[in-house]
């Protein structure tokens, strides 16, 4: 899994509540939320009581004892998995991964992972430090609550929504993928200089895409493709 670097600022307001909203429905003091872009690469990351050299240590060494690994999760189809269960099983794998976190004054964790679609878009770390109170076995039942409300709301968020359209555009309309990048910038309106510009290629090229793209998906016009892709959005 690749990542980008991680920063403890919320530049999403989305995100940044629903943070809030983890920690204080299961009373702990740190976390991390992040996207999942492409093949499981974990994007925009954002921590809150974390340090960014703790992830930037755990992308480097840890990722792959992390028996939560967000590919690990999707792969048995988890949506929340709690680190330290009572009836947990210690593996040497396991116990670096505790040592670690202990050094970082991590005490249990529990990760959400958002699916749409039947694919993973986004997760949620709820980290517990020795001041937070422990998990009652009851907040891991909160915590699927918590996974089952985010999730449903997830689904009105623009990256998602764009995620979303972007499948439709290759799986529904069969468009190529430099062709899929110029009708999502043809349904905003984007005239074919600017999508020369923002996609590096010719006026030539984007034109002779757009007829392809028209074709794919029967519209007469601009006004007509992002009337169909509205439509097949809804």
């Amino acid at each position: 899994m690749s990542y980008k670097p991680a920063c403890s600022d919320f530049n999403d307001p989305d995100a940044a509540e629903i943070t809030r909203f983890g920690l204080a429905s299961l009373r702990a003091s740190a976390a991390i939320f992040f996207w999942v872009d492409g093949p499981l690469a974990m994007a925009d990351i954002q921590l809150e009581g974390l340090h960014k050299q703790f992830f930037d240590q755990y992308a480097a060494q840890m990722i792959n004892l992390d028996p939560q690994h967000v590919s690990k999760m999707e792969t048995s189809r988890q949506s929340v998995a709690q680190l330290f269960p009572a009836e947990r099983i210690v593996t040497s794998q396991t116990e670096l991964y505790s040592n670690f976190l202990g050094r970082h004054g991590i005490v249990d964790v529990i990760d959400l992972l958002f699916y749409n679609e039947g694919a993973a878009i986004a997760g949620l770390g709820i980290m517990k430090r020795p001041s937070d109170p422990p998990f009652r076995r009851d907040e891991f039942e909160s915590a699927c609550a918590l996974q089952r409300f985010v999730e449903y709301n997830l689904r009105r968020h623009s990256r998602v929504a764009q995620r979303r359209l972007r499948n439709i555009l290759l799986r529904d309309y069969q468009l190529t993928r430099r062709e899929a990048d110029v009708a999502e910038l043809a349904a905003l309106g984007r005239t074919n200089a600017e999508i020369a510009g923002a996609l590096e290629m010719s006026l030539p090229t984007v034109k002779t895409h757009l007829l392809h793209i028209m074709g794919k998906t029967e519209s007469a016009n601009r006004t007509h493709l992002a009337a169909n892709l509205a439509r097949v959005m809804n």
